[in-house]
């Protein structure tokens, strides 16, 4: 048996308030007798409610003990003289009283309704902010794992793209190599002149300073060519487009690079023919 259900399901509230049938009633203190946990919990729930009801708990005027005692006075009396009298209260004024029936039971059984009524409220406040939290966050889950999944779906399609270049029988594989002052720096340049697409990559550079950027070259009928930045950190950079060149190379420039007019400005740092 579930003890905790058993006692989040109410039924020991209204065992105590008496709304429930025979059958529960029997049920409850069967439970009770072997579950000391249900036992301790009606036992805290009957001196809560026991509180409550103490706090709406009218006391009698201070006149009414006068009044009974005058009565009974009044009785022995009668009794003394003819023996068939009876007892009587002698009725109050309107005026002279404000006497109100006593009703604890219904008092008590108010002041527990109030609490069952604050503990749902309270269950269905604690109820509803956890499933918004819980609402918001399979929502945040559910964009995370969208977000997630379109960007694996875009590495995946840039990854078969690459491998397709790489293993195309039309694309040439020109290694640039580290000039004199530079002898450990490199690159790979991989040209398709069927489909006049550049690539680079693998890069092996050092950083370039604080306004500087690298820019690769194509050597067409022996001047230098703008073949665009290198910007980014992807494996397989595409640049600009050429159907024929004789080499390539990298150089060091100014943010933003040279024209084709001015040629490099910088130290060639990589070099390679085709």
């Amino acid at each position: 048996m579930n003890i905790q259900e058993y006692i989040e399901s109410g039924i020991l509230e209204s065992y105590l308030l008496g709304v429930t049938s025979p059958a529960e009633s029997a049920e409850v203190e069967r439970l009770v007798e072997e579950y000391p946990a249900l036992q301790m919990e009606l036992m805290a729930l009957q001196g809560t409610l026991e509180n409550y009801a103490l706090q709406f708990e009218q006391e009698p005027p201070a006149t009414l003990k006068n009044r009974v005692m005058e009565a009974l006075t009044i009785e022995q009396t009668n009794t003394e003289n003819t023996g068939k009298q009876s007892l009587e209260l002698p009725l109050p004024k309107e005026s002279e009283s404000n006497i109100k029936p006593l009703r604890t039971y219904n008092t008590w059984q108010m002041a527990a309704s109030w609490v069952l009524l604050a503990l749902s409220i309270a269950g269905n406040v604690w109820f509803f902010t956890n499933w918004r939290n819980s609402e918001e966050k399979v929502l945040a889950l559910e964009s995370q794992n969208q977000i997630l999944a379109h960007e694996g779906q875009t590495l995946k399609a840039n990854y078969q793209e690459e491998v397709a270049i790489l293993r195309s029988p039309h694309v040439k594989i020109v290694p640039l190599a580290g000039q004199k002052d530079f002898p450990t720096a490199s690159a790979v340049v991989y040209f398709d002149q069927t489909r006049e697409s550049v690539y680079l990559s693998g890069l092996n550079l050092p950083t370039a300073p604080a306004g500087k950027q690298y820019q690769l070259w194509a050597i067409v009928d022996g001047k230098p060519v703008d073949a665009g930045m290198i910007d980014g950190n992807s494996i397989l950079l595409k640049m600009r487009s050429f159907s024929t060149a004789a080499a390539f190379a990298i150089s060091l420039e100014n943010t933003g690079g040279s024209t084709t007019e001015a040629g490099p400005k910088g130290a060639i740092y990589v070099m390679g023919a085709v």
